[in-house]
């Protein structure tokens, strides 16, 4: 996610921690999807949602109507930006259940979407560094392996 609390960078052109990427645009949203190396994805819906995954497809990170939450012990926390001697610092907060599934519910109807999009009538894909036929593998094989119902990480790392 980006630190910045604004609209953030050209992700298909400068998203280098990301190996592997596309975008393509649903409900007149520019949608961002990116892999690393060892195949963690995160889900870019414009500026905001934005949902990352670990390498086990569990959620680890998200931003989710201007606010950010991390996975902790398989909960989402509520990230609450603290200025402490002059450096910011993220506080958890505990999230009500009604948030989580207004989160959870965005999601899956993101993830429903993406289904759509991934077949070839439904989307035209823009893929970086030429790499089309690998981001189409790596998309509907992580897609077709997403468990559900989906998962919180233990924690926010990658």
């Amino acid at each position: 996610m980006a630190k910045q609390e604004q609209d953030r960078e050209d992700l298909l052109r400068d998203g280098r921690q990301m190996a592997i990427r596309g975008e393509t645009t649903m409900n007149d949203i520019v949608v961002t999807i990116g892999f690393r190396d060892a195949g963690q994805m995160s889900l870019y819906c414009g500026p905001d949602p934005v949902f990352q995954f670990n390498a086990g497809q569990q959620l680890r990170r998200v931003f989710f109507a201007g606010e950010r939450y991390a996975a902790d012990a398989r909960h989402l926390v509520r990230l609450d930006r603290a200025s402490r001697d002059g450096k910011v610092q993220f506080v958890p907060k505990e999230v009500s259940e009604d948030r989580r599934a207004a989160i959870m519910q965005s999601l899956e109807r993101w993830i429903g979407d993406l289904r759509l999009a991934t077949t070839k009538e439904h989307a035209e894909w823009r893929v970086a560094d030429q790499q089309d036929a690998v981001f189409h593998q790596q998309l509907s094989g992580w897609l077709d392996a997403l468990p559900q119902p989906i998962e919180i990480a233990d924690s926010p790392s990658v």
